[in-house]
C-alpha cells in the first residue's frame, strides 16, 4: 500500500448515483470507498483514480479501458464492475462491495493457513483469475491484500485497477513506468517488459507462499534489492519454514515462481490442477480385520513366490553344475521377496497386493506419502521374525525364539490397535497409519 497522502472525498459526496460513505483503503492507483448506490439501493465499492495520475490523459484512458475490460468478466470468484464514470475531476469506477477480510488481514489475525484451507482458497483465486484471463484481462497486481475472503468462505479477486487487456498495449508497463507491488511483482514486470497470464501466475505463487508462511518470501528493505530478488533469487523452500507440509508443495510453488515465464504453468486452470492433489482428504482408519486379512494374503503370496524363486535358483544351479549351492536358498529368496514386495510396494505405490485388495494404503497423518525411512522402520517392526530366515543353520531353540518374537509382534500390534484407536505399534513409531484409499 502506498504512503502517499491525498485528500479524500467527504461522506455524502455524490458521484453520479453513488453516495460516498467512508474510506475502505488506498493503493498506488487510487482510493477505494464504500458507497451507496441510490439507484439500486445497495452497497458498492467505488475506486477513485489519484489526482496526480488523473492529470495524464493516457493514464485516464487506460484506467477507463481496463475497467471496461474487467467489467466483461462475470465469475463467482471475481468482484464485478458496475459502472465507469468521471465527475468533477474524479475518474472512478463502481464495483461489487465485498463484506469480508483481505488475506493480508486474515494472516495477521490468525497466522499461516492450515493446508486444507490454503488449498481451498488458492484454487478459488486461480479459478477467478482464469476467468479474467479468458476475457483477455491480466490483473498485474495479485497480492494478499487484493484477495478477499467472505464469511461463507468464498474468495474474491479484487482491485483490477492495474489490469491490462491482452488486446491492448504490448508494453504493459505503460511506457517504462513501474506498475504493481514489488513484493509480489514478476521478473518481467520488474524489467518493464510485457505481461501475460503467467505474470499473474508468478504473483499468485508468491501470495500462496505468504499464506503458508505468514510472511512474503522476499522482504528486502530497499526497492533495488527487492527487484533483484524477484529477478534472480530462487523461491525459498516453504517446507523449510513448515516441515510438516508435503514436499510436493515446494515443487508446485517453485514452478509457479520460475523466473522465466516460459517455464511457469501457462494458465490458471493448470495452476488449480497442480494444487488440487495437495488437498488433504478425510482419513478413515482401516479395521483390524481388513488389516489382518491383507497381511495374511501378503504372507501367503510371499511364501508362494519365494518358494518358486528358490526352486528356480536350485534348478538353475544344478543345470549349470554349480558345486556350491546355499542350503538356505529358500530363506534368502523369502527375505528378498518380502523386502521387495512389502517395503518396495509401500514406498512406490503406497500399498501392497493384500492392502490393495482391501482398498488400503499407508499414509502420514496429513494423508501424504510417508518417507522411505519410515517405511523401513515399519517393515522391520512388523516382521522381526524375518531375521530367522537369514541364519545359515537353525536349531529348535532359534526356531522357537523367532517364532515367538514374530507372534509377540502381532500380539503387541493388535493390543496397540485396540488401545490407540486403530493404530498399531509400527504406526505409532513411524507416525503413519493404514487407511482406506480414495475411490479408485
Amino acid at each position: 500500500m502506498t504512503t502517499t497522502t491525498e485528500p479524500t472525498l467527504a461522506p455524502g459526496t455524490r458521484l453520479a448515483h453513488y453516495e460516498i460513505e467512508r474510506v475502505l483503503g488506498s493503493g498506488a492507483m487510487g482510493t477505494v470507498y464504500r458507497a451507496h448506490d441510490t439507484s439500486l439501493d445497495r452497497a458498492v465499492a467505488v475506486k477513485v483514480l489519484r489526482a496526480r495520475l488523473a492529470e495524464d490523459p493516457a493514464v485516464v484512458e487506460r484506467f477507463v479501458r481496463e475497467a471496461r475490460a474487467a467489467a466483461r468478466v462475470n465469475h463467482p470468484n471475481l468482484t464485478h464492475i458496475y459502472f465507469v464514470g468521471s465527475e468533477e475531476g474524479c475518474n472512478y469506477f463502481a464495483m461489487e462491495y465485498v463484506p469480508g477480510t483481505t488475506f493480508e488481514e486474515e494472516i495477521a489475525a490468525r497466522g499461516p493457513m492450515p493446508l486444507a484451507r490454503f488449498v481451498d482458497v488458492i484454487v478459488q483465486a486461480a479459478r477467478g483469475l482464469s476467468a479474467a484471463h479468458g476475457a483477455s484481462v491480466v490483473h498485474r497486481d495479485v497480492k494478499p491484500s487484493n484477495l478477499m475472503l467472505l464469511p461463507d468462505g468464498t474468495v474474491k479477486v479484487t482491485d483490477f485497477g492495474l489490469a491490462k487487456s491482452l488486446g491492448g498495449d504490448v508494453d504493459a508497463s505503460g511506457g517504462g513506468s513501474l506498475l504493481g507491488t514489488p513484493t509480489y511483482m514478476a521478473p518481467e514486470q520488474c524489467r518493464g517488459r510485457g505481461v501475460d497470464a503467467r505474470t499473474d501466475v508468478y504473483a499468485l505463487g508468491l501470495t500462496a507462499w505468504y499464506l503458508l508462511a505468514g510472511k512474503p518470501p522476499f522482504a528486502a528493505e530497499s526497492l533495488g534489492q527487492m527487484l533483484q530478488d524477484q529477478m534472480n533469487t530462487p523461491l525459498p523452500s516453504i517446507c523449510a519454514v513448515r516441515p510438516e507440509l508435503p514436499p510436493a508443495l515446494d515443487r508446485v510453488l517453485a514452478s509457479l515462481c520460475e523466473k522465466d515465464p516460459a517455464r511457469r504453468p501457462s494458465s490458471m486452470d493448470e495452476v488449480a490442477a497442480l494444487f488440487e492433489p495437495l488437498r488433504p482428504r478425510p482419513l478413515e482408519l482401516a479395521t483390524i480385520m481388513s488389516r489382518a486379512t491383507a497381511m495374511a494374503i501378503d504372507a501367503t503370496l510371499l511364501g508362494l513366490v519365494a518358494g518358486l524363486l528358490s526352486g528356480l535358483a536350485l534348478g538353475l544351479a544344478k543345470l549349470l553344475a554349480f558345486k556350491v549351492v546355499p542350503d538356505y536358498a529358500f530363506e534368502v529368496a523369502f527375505v528378498a521377496v518380502a523386502a521387495a514386495a512389502q517395503l518396495g510396494c509401500e514406498a512406490w505405490f503406497g500399498t501392497t497386493i493384500g492392502k490393495w485388495l482391501f482398498n488400503l494404503e499407508v499414509v502420514r497423518a496429513d494423508g501424504a506419502a510417508p518417507g522411505r525411512l519410515s517405511l523401513l522402520v515399519r517393515f522391520l517392526v512388523r516382521f522381526p521374525g524375518l531375521a530367522w530366515f537369514l541364519l545359515p543353520a537353525s536349531t529348535a531353540w532359534i526356531d522357537i525364539t523367532f517364532t515367538l518374537l514374530q507372534l509377540l509382534a502381532f500380539v503387541l500390534g493388535f493390543a496397540a490397535f485396540l488401545a490407540y484407536r486403530g493404530r498399531t505399534i509400527s504406526d505409532l513409531l513411524t507416525k503413519t497409519r493404514v487407511v482406506y484409499r480414495s475411490r479408485r
